[in-house]
């Protein structure tokens, strides 16, 4: 089967005869070519989708019989409304076509509107829902998270009010899925297939690692929070336009980092998560500080911690630390350093900047 759907608009996939036989799977001669188009094109994702649903909506009851009379019904309204000119070329349009557009217009402000009250949805939705085509979705209308297992291996703990369209199989050449919401992801490593997530403008790409997605459709940022290794985030736009390109690389994040993507400007914050944890590649240490010198003292933090710490070497020269900070979290560690050594520290762009106590005030998230 040829055809180039580049320029495939919804509309346009739910009037290709090939999709509708996908769609309501009466040849199965097509379910292999569109299930492989979906898989290499993951950009077309929504747009199939939608296409989808709105072949099953003209399918639902008989399409001929109610075809004819929204035709009808629509004839006699535009008969007093549109020029002769224009009214001769709609009378060329077939029934099912006008009746698909009267669907997919009520389908958009539908969206629209569901897009203003997401939480509520969510909730309408039920779990589990098969999507034709070896889709699947995994819906999450309950209080406590919920857990769900890729066909890769990989773990997603759903937060409320979210949802996560996957692939029952996914292709050989990379791992897409699309999050509404928030969801805590531990991705299974695969060098060969790299795992990707859609959401709202947003791209975020990784290897095999652990973070945290927060993109719910009302919101006005999308965050991106790592645990464990190094993800790549991508403004969706960027991403498919250049995705082909080799130094593409996006805002790279590691441990304890993370990424807010404010929707309005189209752009990128970089900085430290809420409460930064001891990474699981950090050597054993110990925050028994006897008589320590100071700059030795910070190079444990930042190794603890996988996070850069700057400052003068003249700043800490000849002086020392006696504390104990073992149950401390990292930003109460500093609050008492920077307080004792008459200190202060910043974040900027995910490091700590340590400076004397006037050049500014102590800054955690």
């Amino acid at each position: 089967m040829a055809g180039d759907f580049a320029d495939y608009d919804i509309e346009d996939f739910a009037f290709e005869e090939t999709f509708q036989h996908w769609v309501l799977k009466t040849d199965p001669a097509h379910e292999a070519f569109w299930d492989d188009y979906l898989a290499a094109h993951p950009e077309k994702t929504d747009k199939i989708l939608a296409a989808r649903s709105l072949v099953q909506d003209l399918h639902a009851d008989d399409p001929a019989t109610r075809d004819d009379l929204l035709a009808r019904e629509i004839w006699e309204r535009v008969d007093h409304r549109t020029r002769p000119v224009r009214f001769a070329i709609w009378r060329r349009v077939k029934a099912w076509h006008v009746a698909a557009s009267l669907l997919l217009l009520a389908a958009a402000l539908g969206l629209w509107l569901r897009n203003a009250e997401h939480a509520q949805e969510i909730a309408t939705l039920q779990p589990d829902k098969s999507l034709t085509g070896e889709m699947r979705e995994a819906i999450n209308t309950s209080d406590s998270a919920r857990q769900v297992l890729l066909p890769d291996g990989s773990r997603i703990t759903l937060g409320k009010d979210s949802k996560l369209v996957y692939p029952a199989r996914f292709s050989a050449r990379e791992r897409v899925v699309q999050l509404s919401g928030e969801a805590f992801f531990d991705v299974q490593r695969d060098t060969g297939r790299p795992f990707l997530i859609y959401a709202n403008e947003t791209v975020t790409k990784v290897l095999g690692t652990s973070f945290r997605i927060k993109a719910y459709v009302s919101a006005p940022k999308v965050i991106v929070s790592v645990v464990t290794g190094k993800v790549s985030v991508f403004g969706k736009k960027d991403y498919e336009e250049n995705s082909g390109n080799s130094r593409l690389t996006g805002l790279i994040l590691t441990a304890n980092q993370q990424a807010e993507f404010l929707r309005e400007e189209l752009h990128f914050n970089k900085t430290l998560v809420e409460k930064p944890v001891i990474v699981e590649s950090a050597p054993r240490s110990s925050f028994e500080f006897d008589n320590t010198p100071l700059q030795e003292v910070f190079q444990v933090l930042q190794e603890a911690y996988g996070v850069e710490i700057i400052f003068d070497a003249e700043l800490v020269k000849g002086r020392s630390l006696q504390v104990s900070l073992e149950d401390e979290s990292l930003y109460e560690k500093l609050d008492v350093i920077c307080k004792t050594m008459g200190m202060s520290y910043q974040i900027v762009d995910a490091r700590i900047l340590i400076g004397k106590q006037d050049s500014g005030k102590n800054t955690s998230p």
